[in-house]
């Protein structure tokens, strides 16, 4: 008897509708459309085979946990997240003790962290405010920009790798990501918002 593989993926419509079912193809649909993806987002933060695959299934676990309650209006920028934050808390853990690489200490998030530790209602609107101005700058730039731009700040790529994958100099590469940096900075600031 010949078999054929089933190559066609799911929508991630389909997937969702999956997960509130309760239904345990949601997973393995997940990894089939999403696995590569979500596990090169772990394997830059943790530089790690064995602990970006238990990322992966965290990430897993974590999603089957979220949905429902949540229904995510973009699967992929759903589970991105999770496993963002996953295998960050997993490098935290696995280095408590150790000094973090300035890769990590580089994150955008550090920039503005001062808004983003304290949890009273005024600073999480403050926060979901800088979160608006800056979604909003980063529609305004080429999609050039916004990729080193991504791959950096939320995959935390090495620069040398952002460069490679896009063709140009690290020069570009770290020139960009300073100006983008200065023109948030400013933006932030023209809002009222101190940086």
């Amino acid at each position: 008897m010949e078999y054929q593989l089933n190559t066609k993926l799911l929508s991630d419509d389909t997937i969702i509708e999956l997960f509130w079912e309760r239904d345990e193809r949601a997973i393995s649909e997940t990894d089939l459309k999403y696995g590569n993806y979500l596990f090169a987002i772990a394997f830059n933060i943790l530089k790690n085979r064995e602990d970006g695959e238990e990322c992966l299934n965290d990430t897993y676990l974590k999603t089957w946990n979220a949905i429902p309650p949540a229904k995510p209006q973009i699967l992929r920028a759903f589970l991105a997240k999770i496993a963002r934050t996953t295998a960050l808390d997993r490098y935290d853990e696995r280095n408590r003790q150790k000094r973090i690489p300035a890769e990590l200490c580089e994150s955008l998030s550090a920039d503005f962290e001062t808004f983003l530790t304290d949890t009273d209602l005024e600073k999480e609107l403050e926060a979901k405010e800088i979160g608006r101005i800056i979604s909003a700058y980063l529609d305004s730039v080429s999609d050039k920009k916004l990729y080193a731009f991504m791959s950096r700040y939320f995959f935390v790529m090495p620069l040398e790798e952002i460069a490679r994958r896009m063709g140009c100099s690290l020069s570009w590469v770290n020139k960009t990501l300073a100006s983008m940096k200065k023109e948030l900075r400013a933006r932030l600031e023209k809002e009222g918002i101190e940086v």
